[in-house]
């Protein structure tokens, strides 16, 4: 018995483009980066004050706030769907949960019961799940910066082998003082804002999100976006450093692509992954010419828009690529002006229209040597 579809029926988002989903097409259209000089991070011991803030109006449970916010928007687009709760799933992605009642606790400042609560992963997705009416299973992943695709691909999972019907799939994290200090440790931050694929990119910028996606049993669902194809591996090169030849995420795209019974000619356009590192950018690159050789499909990443959102950063980006499916553009790599040796020629810098959109490869990797890619088709 063939296992059942997986449909996108409805997502929500809030990022640094702006509160909801028709924010984050618009500046998808004009490739309108939302990085900005944010005074919290005014300090000599942050590499960088640009970062990719969302507009957001809690103090001590950002988390919360960000994660709800996209679901509620999220469930408001899906409409009128007839399933039990005990068969909506539910399915956290966050790779620091509220990690601000930390920064509250040891600066001696006023902190909530909830928000403190909200530190625990399982715990801020067990209140989410319950205030969106999902009683069935519940998971939360926390797999570096890969979190948010292999949350959709647990999800997947779940509607498959027939444990859920639908599944709610949030990502979220949120800017933190932890989180700059952390990556400027690492010298990772680019002063001047994250370049990905750029001739002098030098780093991220960092960025806080909310996003959702809802996934649904395709018979249950009308006709749309469908995940059909998944695939992880750990390349266990470094604590934080890529494997060199991107051997790794080349294992997890073809992982995805036998799941999805496609070969590499198959896809139309790439999601990249794209932080803006020198060794993260360089070895997408070295795995893309390994799967496509040299002629790559159209590439492009958003995080010169949004900023790096950690574990939402999946699901934000898993968004970008329904968004071009749905209205068959290409979407633009933002703040990217010269392309880097090595990296794809097919780099496309503004977004464009394009008459045949179908198959998209979303990639992720992230620190600990994980990788995720997910093939998405429309229609």
């Amino acid at each position: 018995m063939p296992e059942p579809r997986v449909t996108f029926a409805s997502f929500g988002a809030i990022t640094a483009a702006g509160p909801d989903v028709s924010s984050l097409l618009a500046a998808l259209r004009t490739n309108t980066s939302g990085l900005r000089a944010n005074e919290r991070f005014n300090s000599p011991r942050f590499q960088s004050n640009i970062v990719g803030a969302a507009l957001r109006s809690s103090d001590d449970n950002p988390a919360y706030e960000l994660a709800n916010t996209a679901l509620a928007e999220a469930r408001k687009n899906l409409g009128a769907l007839a399933i039990a709760p005990e068969r909506i799933g539910f399915v956290l992605s966050t790779t620091k949960a509220n990690i601000e009642t930390l920064e509250r606790l040891s600066d001696g400042r006023p902190c909530s019961e909830r928000a403190r609560r909200h530190l625990q992963p399982e715990l801020l997705a067990e209140d989410l799940a319950f205030a969106h009416g999902a009683r069935g299973p519940r998971q939360t992943i926390s797999t570096a910066c890969t979190s948010g695709t292999v949350a959709l691909q647990q999800g997947a999972k779940l509607i498959q082998r027939g444990a859920a019907d639908a599944v709610y799939v949030v990502g979220v994290d949120h800017l933190s003082a932890f989180v700059v200090a952390g990556f400027t440790a690492l010298k990772a931050i680019d002063p001047v804002g994250s370049r990905p694929f750029d001739r002098e990119r030098c780093g991220l910028s960092p960025g806080e999100a909310g996003a959702a996606i809802v996934l649904v049993r395709g018979d249950l669902a009308p006709a749309g976006i469908e995940l059909i194809g998944w695939g992880s591996s750990n390349d266990a090169n470094h604590m934080t450093g890529p494997s060199r030849d991107g051997s790794g995420l080349a294992l997890a795209i073809r992982g995805a692509l036998r799941t999805a019974n496609l070969t590499a000619t198959d896809i139309d356009y790439i999601n990249v992954h794209g932080t803006g590192t020198p060794y993260n950018d360089a070895m997408e690159a070295a795995a893309l010419r390994t799967i496509f050789g040299e002629t790559c499909p159209p590439v492009s990443g958003q995080k010169g828009m949004l900023g790096h959102t950690l574990g939402a950063a999946g699901v934000v980006e898993s968004i970008v690529c329904t968004l071009a499916l749905r209205e068959q553009f290409l979407p633009g790599t933002p703040r990217l002006s010269n392309i880097a040796d090595g990296m794809p020629s097919s780099l496309v810098k503004e977004p464009c229209p394009t008459a045949r959109l179908r198959h998209v490869l979303k990639l992720s990797t992230g620190f600990g040597g994980v990788n995720c890619a997910l093939v998405l088709r429309h229609g």
